[in-house]
C-alpha cells in the first residue's frame, strides 16, 4: 500500500470516529429540546389530575345534596321550617332527621343551608257540589319550595344547589 492510500484510510477513520461521538453541546441541545417538550406535558398532566380530583369532589357533594333533598321531601310538611336555616339538625316525627351540619369531603369542609319558601296555590276549577258553579280557592300554605345549597372552598368559593317543591294538598 502506498503511503498516500494509508493516509486516506487514516483520515476516513478519524472522520468516522468524529461522527460517531456525541459532544457535550449536542447533549445540552437535546436536553433543552426535551425539556421544552416535557415541561408543558408535565404541567398538563398535573392540571388534568387536579381537575379530575375536583370533578370527583363535585360528584360526592352532589350525591350528598340529593340525599339531603330526598330526606327533606320525605319529612312531614309542617316539620319543614320556613325561611333559611344552616348548619343544624332538623328533627321530624316519623321520618329521618335532616342533617345540615358541615361535612368534610376530600379535605374540604362543606356547609349546607336550606331555603324554604311558602307558596300559595290557586285552584280555580273547583266545582261546588251543591250549586254546580265553578269557584276559585286559594290555599295560602299549599306548597313549599325547598332549595338546599352546599358551599365549600378556601381560595375560591364553590357552590351547588338543588330545588324541589313539596305540596300539602
Amino acid at each position: 500500500m502506498s503511503v498516500h492510500l494509508m493516509f486516506q484510510v487514516g483520515k476516513m477513520l478519524c472522520i468516522t470516529n468524529k461522527r460517531s461521538a456525541v459532544s457535550l453541546v449536542e447533549i445540552m441541545i437535546a436536553m433543552a429540546i426535551l425539556s421544552t417538550l416535557a415541561l408543558p406535558m408535565g404541567m398538563f398532566l398535573v392540571e388534568q389530575m387536579r381537575g379530575s380530583s375536583q370533578l370527583g369532589d363535585y360528584y360526592q357533594i352532589l350525591n350528598l345534596l340529593e340525599e339531603k333533598l330526598e330526606t327533606a321531601i320525605e319529612m312531614r310538611f309542617h316539620d319543614i321550617p320556613a325561611g333559611e336555616v344552616s348548619d343544624v339538625l332538623i328533627e321530624s316525627e316519623g321520618a329521618r332527621d335532616l342533617d345540615l351540619r358541615p361535612a368534610e369531603v376530600a379535605r374540604n369542609l362543606v356547609h349546607f343551608r336550606m331555603k324554604t319558601e311558602l307558596l300559595s296555590v290557586n285552584l280555580s276549577a273547583m266545582k261546588d257540589a251543591m250549586s254546580g258553579e265553578l269557584q276559585s280557592v286559594v290555599v295560602e300554605d299549599g306548597m313549599k319550595k325547598i332549595e338546599i345549597i352546599a358551599e365549600w372552598g378556601e381560595k375560591g368559593r364553590h357552590n351547588l344547589n338543588l330545588t324541589a317543591y313539596r305540596s300539602n294538598l
